[in-house]
């Protein structure tokens, strides 16, 4: 296990499967190349750098309002099913 695939939020990059078909670098290259952009790729993790924390459950704060939000919610299961081009089974 790459400790770097390792998101704030306890969520391992090396398991999605945007990373394992090579859509997506993991949430720090890909929250980096964002930041290099004026963009933000995952709150949590740009939370989480601003803050001082490598994971999430160091902080006084968790869980937060953004942590809710996270990897379980409909927009990033949606952002994955369109990268991946698949839609749910019915």
């Amino acid at each position: 296990m790459k400790a770097a695939l390792l998101g704030p939020c306890n969520y391992y990059c090396g398991h999605c499967a945007l990373y394992l078909q090579k859509r997506c670098s993991g949430c720090a290259v890909e929250s980096a190349k964002a930041a290099a952009k004026g963009e933000q790729w995952c709150d949590i993790y740009d939370c989480a750098k601003t803050e001082g924390y490598r994971r999430c459950v160091d902080c006084a704060q968790y869980p937060c309002a953004k942590y809710d939000k996270s990897i379980f919610s409909e927009s990033f299961i949606k952002l994955i099913r369109d990268r991946l081009g698949s839609t749910p089974k019915s």
